[in-house]
């Protein structure tokens, strides 16, 4: 049923940042990762005084698959599912490294990882997140992604596909997987579909920053945009002027143009310190452009799992879009939709129609590490990394986890979500994990 084309009276207000600087200055002497208010750390990174040094270029290879559906010609440019490879020259394990939410296989977290593990003596394969437009439109069998279980048989094709098409070209020891925010909780699923399959036989996983519940994660983001953007839903128009005002000032035309989180990030991260941070009413910059670009990465998701599903929630039967067509309609629609609604309005449908007799709370549970919480718990080989002030977890989730895998988590007192994931601590616990050594 078509749903959504009365909603559109969207972004007219904005947001304005101002305020004080993140990086306390005892920090800055004592503290391994510097800046201590966890949005400003999810969204600036780690300082480059404190990164992992890393070669500035390694030897990847780009590959594509086949996909499993015919592209729309809206999505013509995005035909075949693209991974990218690091191969050693000699014998050496093999890292699947799967990417965070709605983030491709060369993003910048993806690429920092994969210099990291290749420079550690690894061969590395990045595949992009089942909420990644390449992923969802050339390899999610159901279109649908964000029910873990599907996801994670879609990852595990992919994986298959990938080492056959470089087999020929490496000498692999052993396989591990690994991921970040999303890709982590993935990443855990995969190895316990493997346990089961044993096509790889993966030996160690090793999760960065993983939600616990996945609906829980995104509610949160849905809050925060409410509580830090003023205006909510309404203000985003106006606040993305602002970032993108901000951006032309030190933008770089060799380096492209991508509007993704990347981008957005690096708006924020490009304004002097002294006029970022919390605003009028306690809103929180920082904040707003994280709760932002998880809506513009939804969005993203909401439009083309519609368009490629046919599911008529927003775009209506029968549609045909161009190379050329105007989407503003649909994005606007889009954008009003919430990452829970598109769970309860789409997914949850489509796996009750596959499993009649299962509730929407058994569903919902499938799709969080509670499911698997046998497999981590038993499992001395799985290692998760995650942070004392992290955006993600909910209230109990933390503690949650710590109380699951004892001495397998290791937990820093900042960095909010993924800020501090190429940091000289993290790169080495890492590598020293992956490796079998003490961290």
């Amino acid at each position: 049923m078509f749903k959504r084309l009365t909603i559109i009276g969207l972004w007219v207000t904005g947001l304005a940042l101002n305020a004080s600087g993140v990086i306390a200055s005892e920090a800055l002497a004592k503290a391994q990762y510097p800046i201590e208010d966890r949005f400003a750390a999810t969204v600036i990174g780690t300082p480059h005084a404190y990164k992992a040094e890393l070669p500035a270029e390694i030897p990847v290879k780009e590959y594509t698959l086949p996909g499993l559906h015919p592209v729309p010609k809206l999505f013509w440019y995005s035909e075949g599912l693209r991974f990218s490879a690091a191969l050693q020259k000699g014998r050496a394990p093999l890292v699947f490294n799967i990417a965070g939410t709605g983030a491709g296989y060369k993003s910048q977290k993806m690429l920092a990882l994969q210099k990291a593990l290749y420079q550690a003596g690894f061969h590395v394969i990045n595949i992009s997140s089942p909420t990644y437009l390449n992923f969802l439109i050339n390899a999610s069998q159901s279109n649908l992604p964000g029910f873990l279980p599907e996801d994670a048989k879609d990852i595990y094709r992919v994986m298959e596909q990938a080492y056959k098409q470089i087999e020929g070209d490496v000498e692999v020891s052993a396989f591990h997987i690994m991921g970040y925010s999303l890709g982590a909780a993935h990443a855990a699923f995969v190895a316990e579909l493997d346990q089961r399959r044993k096509v790889f036989d993966l030996q160690k996983v090793y999760m960065i920053n993983p939600p616990v519940n996945l609906y829980h994660s995104v509610d949160i983001f849905d809050h925060m945009l409410e509580a830090n953007v003023e205006g909510g839903l309404q203000g985003v128009g106006v606040f993305l002027d602002r970032a993108l005002n901000r951006l032309a000032a030190s933008y770089e035309p060799k380096e492209g143009m991508h509007f993704d989180g990347d981008f957005l990030y690096k708006a924020y991260s490009s304004w002097d310190l002294s006029k970022r941070g919390t605003g009028p009413e306690g809103r929180n910059g920082a904040a707003a452009l994280i709760a932002t670009s998880f809506r513009l990465s939804s969005a993203n998701i909401v439009f083309a799992a519609d368009l490629m599903s046919h599911s008529a929630y927003i775009i209506p039967p029968g549609t045909e879009f161009g190379r050329r067509e105007r989407l503003d309609y649909y994005a606007k629609a889009s954008h009003v939709v919430k990452f829970t609604e598109y769970v309860d309005d789409m997914i949850i449908p489509y796996l009750q129609q596959k499993q009649p007799d299962k509730s929407r709370e058994q569903l919902l549970k499938e799709a969080s590490l509670h499911h698997i919480e046998a497999f981590m718990a038993g499992n001395a080989q799985l290692r998760v990394v995650t942070n004392r002030d992290e955006i993600i977890l909910a209230p109990g989730e933390l503690a949650y986890m710590e109380g699951l895998l004892g001495e397998r988590i290791k937990v820093f007192a900042h960095g909010g979500h993924c800020g501090n994931i190429d940091s000289k601590e993290n790169v080495a616990d890492m590598v020293a994990f992956l490796k079998g050594e003490k961290s």
